[in-house]
Formats: structure tokens, C-alpha cells, sequence
């Protein structure tokens, strides 16, 4: 629900250019957030759009169903700043060094207000009777940003999504027509044919896609070289950034620019990669980063020339 209400995504630019003598990266491993990574907006707000309810709701009972989301939206919102901006008093310091522990405490106090507020979510049973037709329907209104579908494309790997999306039948209807797509992510159980009104909470936070992005670089090493890539766009992705060999933020976000400053967290132009040398980025891992850098991309096509080079073709796809 962050997302929806967090600074709008930076549009992409299907002209932008790479050097000419930029011949990409050596790629081993990719994973990638969802909800305002590779759409422009939070697809949360959604979901209660899906259910049989609303679908035989009269005009005026739909007003009033969006106004109870809406206001559940606002209450989230409201309290999610106040946590935000009350443990970064409590957890950040002065000093200008990546501070992981203060990090990691921030957002475990952000982790517990959020599953909260799930829970208050389930209680509305505003999610109560959502079906698959529904799903395809409300998921005509997601809008992916530019670029992301034929970066993705480009990429002849494992693609593995990692969200805490709350459903996954989403996310197929948008991106299940790209190959080697494995989602790691949340469903909404059913009760027969529609769904309970309940939350599968298998991955809610930072610290469990940490997790399984870690696993992942694990059996990567095992079996192939290249280095590993995360893209993200809010706090949730922050240690899974961190972890990864070249962690790509997206968009802009207030919310993480905020967090990143406030934990030492250095955020440079993604298009300063190219300024290495080519035998520094084709390394299984980039030995000169420090540790808390992550790279700034304005687009999905910024990404797709840094990875590819000229290689990549924003239109193809």
C-alpha cells in the first residue's frame, strides 16, 4: 500500500543512448520487485475491485466501498509516515558511514505497523469474495512502466520476481508471458471458488526477500559466474539492494531516499557504471563498490543500455 501513496515513478525515455564503446554487463543473476518497480503505480488498491460484491454493488454501494478503502488507504498512510519518520529518529545517527544495524531495526519497527495494518485489512473483509475473472479484469487497469517489459524480454535468464504483493494471479495476468518467470510472492486463499477475505502472509517484508534473494546467490554460485541484480523501488527492497552486486533503485520514491540518507546509504547515477572499466564490471562482483551503495536509474531503458549495451534495443519488445 506504500507505494500508492509515495512520490510518483520517473518515466522512462525510449531515446536514451549508452557510450558507444559500452559493451554491458555480465549477468548471473536476476530479481526485480512488482508493485511500482514494473508498474506505475501500487496495484494493492486493486484487489477489493475484484470481488463479487463490488461487480453486483450498485453505483451508490460502490462509492461507498471505495470510500472504506480509501480510508483504510489514508489510516495506513497516515501511521506508516509517523513510524517511518519516528524510528529514523530513533535507529539513524550523524555519522555518514553505512549503518546496517540501525537499518535493519528501522525496518523491522516499519515490518510490525505494516502487518498490522494487514490484519486490519483482513478484519474490513474488503478483500472477502475476490475471483479469478475478477482478477483479469481489474488487472486491465495495471499499467506497466515503460521499458520494463522488453528489458525483461532481453534478458535469456531465470527472471525472479520477488514481491510482497498480495496476489500472485496478478501478477501472472501482467507479466505471464515472459519466460523463465518465477514469482515469490503472496495468494489469497480461497473458500471455494472466491477468495476468504484473508492474507497468505508468506513474504511481508525487507528481511524475507532478503532471505530468498540471498538463497538464490547462493545456488548461483554454485553453477554459473556473472554478477547478481536486484531492482527495487521502496524501503521493503532495501536489503535485498544491498545484498545483491548491483542494486538498481527505480523510480522516486521520497520514502526511500529519505531512509537511504538517514542510514549512510549512498545513491549514485547508474550511468556511472559505464565509467569503469570493462574488466571491473565483467568481474563475478564488482570489487570496487563499497558496501551500502546502490545505483539510480531515471528509467527501464537506462537499465536495459547498462546491461546490454548496444546491444539493447528499447523497442524491441
Amino acid at each position: 500500500m506504500a507505494t500508492l501513496m509515495d512520490a510518483g515513478l520517473a518515466s522512462s525515455s525510449a531515446s536514451m543512448t549508452c557510450d558507444a564503446d559500452w559493451r554491458g554487463l555480465n549477468i548471473g543473476l536476476f530479481a526485480f520487485d512488482f508493485d511500482g518497480t514494473c508498474t506505475q503505480k501500487d496495484t494493492t488498491s486493486l484487489l477489493y475491485k475484484a470481488t463479487e460484491k463490488y461487480h453486483a454493488s450498485t453505483e451508490s454501494e460502490m462509492k461507498e466501498l471505495d470510500a472504506q478503502w480509501s480510508e483504510l488507504g489514508r489510516k495506513y498512510w497516515n501511521g506508516h509516515q509517523e513510524t517511518v519518520s519516528n524510528s529514523i529518529l530513533h535507529h539513524s545517527t550523524t555519522a555518514s558511514e553505512f549503518n546496517e544495524s540501525g537499518l535493519r531495526s528501522f525496518l523491522q519497527e516499519v515490518h510490525q505497523y505494516d502487518f498490522e495494518m494487514m490484519e486490519r485489512v483482513e478484519a474490513s473483509e474488503l478483500l472477502k469474495g475476490i475471483s479469478r475473472d475478477g482478477i483479469k479484469e481489474v488487472a486491465k487497469e495495471v499499467k506497466l512502466n515503460q521499458g520494463c517489459l522488453n528489458v525483461l524480454n532481453h534478458i535469456n535468464l531465470p527472471l525472479y520476481l520477488i514481491t510482497v504483493n498480495w496476489c500472485q494471479d496478478l501478477i501472472h495476468a501482467k507479466l505471464g508471458q515472459l519466460k523463465h518467470l518465477k514469482i515469490f510472492g503472496n495468494h489469497l486463499p480461497l473458500e471455494g471458488e472466491l477468495s476468504s477475505g484473508y492474507l497468505a502472509k508468506n513474504l511481508t517484508n525487507a528481511f524475507d526477500k532478503e532471505t530468498i534473494f540471498q538463497q538464490l546467490v547462493q545456488d548461483k554460485s554454485a553453477r554459473s559466474e556473472g554478477i547478481s541484480i536486484f531492482v527495487g523501488d521502496s524501503i521493503t527492497d532495501l536489503l535485498a539492494l544491498l545484498k545483491s552486486d548491483l542494486g538498481i533503485v527505480i523510480g522516486k520514491s521520497q520514502t526511500v531516499r529519505k531512509v537511504a540518507k538517514s542510514f549512510g546509504i549512498k545513491l549514485i547515477p547508474l550511468q556511472e557504471i559505464q565509467n569503469k572499466k570493462a574488466s571491473e564490471c565483467q568481474k563475478e562482483t564488482f570489487c570496487s563498490i563499497q558496501r551500502g551503495v546502490l545505483f539510480e536509474a531515471r528509467s527501464w531503458n537506462e537499465i536495459g543500455f547498462t546491461l546490454f549495451g548496444a546491444n539493447y534495443s528499447p523497442s524491441k519488445y
